[in-house]
C-alpha cells in the first residue's frame, strides 16, 4: 500500500533547478510559490482542463489544481470539437491556458500576475487523490477516460528515475518535444521533474533548430525525450544536434537502423518507453541492442485465461493490455502487434503497424502509414505515402517482403 501522503516534490530542496524557462532558472521554491497563487484563484474540487503548451505554465496549472484537490484533464488532442466534449462531459471544469483563447465558460490564464506566498511549506498530496484523467486516442470509438491516482503518477516518475536518472549520476535536463497533456509527456517531463529528482525545460520545440537551440542552452547532461516521427524528422534535416546524454522515444516502436542513426547524431543511448493510457509506463529497452522489453523495477507481467496483465506497486490493481505479446518471463516480454491492429486479407493475417513499419525502411520514404480503408467491402490495405520516389518503385520495392494479398 502507498503512503497515506506524498510531496507535492519529493526530496524538496528549495534552491534546486525545478525548471528552465527562456534561460531563467526557477527554483523548487519559486515554482512553488507560483503554484500555491494559482491555486487560490481556481475553485476547489472539481475538474480542470490544463491547455497550458509552456511546460512552466502547464506545471503552475496542474499542481495548483493537486493543491485545490481538482484533477487534471488532460485531452488527446486540442481540436475545438474535442475541448467542448470534455467541458460538456465535465460542466463543473476550468480551463487553465496561456494564450488568449477562451475555450471554457470558465478560463484561467496562467499568464496573469499574481502574488507569490512569501516561504509556503512543501504540501503533501493524499496518494489516493484524483490527479488526473487521461483519455485514449479514440481510434476504435468515443474517447475513454482513464483516471490516475496521484501515488500512481509518482510510482511510474519513480521508476522510471530510476532506469533513466539514476541517483548516482547528475540528474538530466530533459528536453521534450510531445505536450504535457500526454501521458508520455506528463511522466517524463512534469513528473520526472516533480518526483525523479530532473529538471525540464518549459520549451516545446518542433522543428530541428528550435530543438537543437533548445538543447545547446541546457546544461549537460541533457536527455531529449521525443517520438519516432520527430526522430526521423530530426534525422532527415541537415541541423548538426547537441550531444546528449540519453534520448527516449515512445508512442510506437522504432526500428534499429533509426536508433542507431539517431545514436550516431546525438552521441547518446537510444531508449524506448513502452506503455499505455490504461497502466502508464510499464517497460523499456536499449533500441539498437534487443527487441524485447524489460519491465520497470518491480513490476510483473502474467497471462491469466488467455489475458496478458501487469502488476506493480505503482498500479492499484493488475491492468490488462490491449496488445498481443509473447512473455519471456515475469518481467520481459517481446511486442507482437496491437489487438486491434490485425487485418486478414486472403487468409493472410498481418498487422497494420509492421506493415507501415516495412513501407517506413524502404530507402527514400520520409514517412508512411498502412491503414484498412472504411466502407463495406474494403478488403485490402491502403497506404499513404510520403516519398519522392514513383509508387511503382515503392511497390516493388515492398513486394520483395511482403506477400502479394498484403500490398497497399
Amino acid at each position: 500500500m502507498p503512503e497515506p501522503e506524498i510531496p507535492l516534490i519529493a526530496a524538496y530542496q528549495p534552491d534546486k533547478t525545478l525548471i528552465v524557462r527562456q534561460g531563467e532558472n526557477i527554483s523548487q521554491r519559486q515554482f512553488l510559490q507560483g503554484a500555491v497563487a494559482l491555486s487560490q484563484r481556481l475553485p476547489a474540487g472539481g475538474y480542470t482542463v490544463n491547455l497550458c503548451r509552456d511546460r512552466y505554465y502547464f506545471m503552475l496549472g496542474f499542481c495548483a489544481s493537486l493543491l485545490r484537490a481538482s484533477a487534471s484533464l488532460l485531452p488527446p488532442n486540442r481540436q475545438g470539437d474535442t475541448i467542448r466534449d470534455i467541458v460538456s462531459r465535465y460542466p463543473d471544469s476550468v480551463c487553465i491556458v496561456d494564450c488568449d483563447e477562451q475555450p471554457g465558460p470558465v478560463t484561467i490564464d496562467a499568464r496573469e500576475g499574481f502574488t507569490a506566498a512569501d516561504e509556503p511549506e512543501l504540501p503533501w498530496i493524499s496518494s489516493d487523490q484524483l490527479a488526473a484523467v487521461a483519455f485514449t486516442s479514440g481510434s476504435t470509438g468515443v474517447p475513454l477516460a482513464i483516471e490516475k491516482r496521484w501515488f500512481t503518477l509518482c510510482g511510474t516518475a519513480s521508476m522510471l528515475a530510476r532506469r533513466f536518472a539514476p541517483g548516482d549520476l547528475p540528474p538530466p535536463l530533459i528536453v521534450a518535444t510531445v505536450p504535457s497533456q500526454h501521458m508520455y509527456g506528463l511522466e517524463m517531463t512534469v513528473m520526472m521533474a516533480l518526483q525523479g529528482g530532473c529538471a525540464i525545460d518549459a520549451g516545446h520545440p518542433f522543428y530541428a533548430g528550435e530543438v537543437a537551440a533548445t538543447l545547446s542552452g541546457g546544461s549537460a547532461p541533457r536527455m531529449l525525450v521525443t517520438t519516432p516521427v520527430h526522430l526521423r524528422h530530426l534525422l532527415a534535416s541537415d541541423v548538426a544536434m547537441p550531444g546528449v546524454a540519453r534520448l527516449v522515444s515512445a508512442t510506437a516502436p522504432l526500428d534499429a537502423d533509426t536508433a542507431r542513426a539517431a545514436e550516431s547524431l546525438f552521441g547518446g543511448k537510444v531508449e524506448e518507453i513502452f506503455g499505455c493510457t490504461e497502466a502508464g509506463s510499464i517497460a523499456t529497452r536499449r533500441s539498437v541492442q534487443e527487441e524485447s522489453w524489460s519491465l520497470l523495477d518491480g513490476m510483473s507481467i502474467v497471462r491469466v485465461e488467455g489475458q496478458v496483465r501487469v502488476s506493480g506497486p505503482q498500479l492499484s490493481a493488475a491492468t490488462p493490455l490491449q496488445d498481443r505479446v509473447e512473455l519471456l518471463g515475469a518481467n520481459r516480454f517481446r511486442f507482437l502487434g496491437r489487438a486491434a491492429d490485425m487485418i486478414n486479407v486472403g487468409g493472410k493475417r498481418a498487422s497494420l503497424a509492421e506493415l507501415t513499419r516495412k513501407l517506413q525502411a524502404i530507402d527514400g520514404v520520409c514517412d508512411a502509414m498502412v491503414f484498412l480503408p472504411a466502407g463495406d467491402g474494403i478488403e485490402r490495405p491502403a497506404a499513404l505515402v510520403v516519398s519522392s520516389r514513383p509508387e511503382r518503385e515503392l511497390m516493388r520495392e515492398l513486394a520483395r517482403c511482403l506477400d502479394p494479398v498484403l500490398l497497399p
